[in-house]
């Protein structure tokens, strides 16, 4: 019975950590980070004060918890599609560019956190630490390419992370503002051509002569 107990008391937790973040996720998108104020993401989420605080401890670290959430969210499909073959983690990060740039939620999140991190060092070392956990995912699905493919790109695998992940913002924001400029499948396309290109340039530079 006291095992049951337990079982129902983490349940609670969980569900109401999650209500937290959805609550802080609105919030965020609507007022910015530095807009945002911790009365009111618990207000949105029908719990006190007390328990952001006890649950994150500050208001930047809600915040870091919410990217991270989005983070493994988004990895979880994408590994989960590169398993299937590179096609198939292509076909993942194709769907992403669609649904993160049609969701107003993550579009206002998005414009609100990189303005604040411009005007807040702080939150700008930890949007940055974000992407770097990004870049450092991307970076191991390179490194799984490079093995099952046997090819080198012959640029460095953090290098091509950093390009692979800047196309995909640079493809959601042009999205947002032009959906006909980027139609299904531009992601898998260009990426598959690049990958191709540096494979051949690579392969060159490695002939007798060259």
């Amino acid at each position: 019975m006291a095992e049951a107990r337990r079982r129902r008391a983490r349940g609670g937790a969980a569900r109401t950590r999650e209500v937290l973040l959805q609550a802080a996720a609105e919030v965020f998108a609507e007022r910015g980070y530095d807009g945002a104020s911790v009365d009111e993401i618990a207000g949105a989420a029908g719990v006190s004060v007390g328990s952001i605080y006890s649950r994150f401890g500050s208001k930047r670290n809600l915040f870091r918890q919410l990217m991270t959430q989005y983070m493994e969210r988004d990895l979880i499909r994408v590994r989960d599609g590169f398993a299937a073959g590179p096609e198939g983690g292509l076909r993942a990060l194709d769907d992403l560019v669609q649904e993160t740039a049609t969701s107003r939620r993550q579009t206002l999140l998005d414009a609100e956190t990189w303005a604040s991190a411009m005007r807040t060092p702080a939150l700008r070392s930890l949007l940055a630490e974000h992407e770097n956990g990004v870049q450092s995912a991307a970076a191991a699905l390179v490194r799984r390419g490079r093995a099952e493919t046997g090819h080198e790109f012959g640029v460095p695998d953090d290098e091509l992370a950093v390009l692979l992940t800047s196309l995909f913002h640079g493809l959601c924001r042009q999205h947002r503002l032009d959906p006909g400029s980027v139609p299904p499948g531009l992601y898998t396309r260009t990426v598959t051509a690049l990958s191709r290109g540096l494979a051949e340039q690579a392969a060159g530079a490695d002939r007798p002569g060259h």
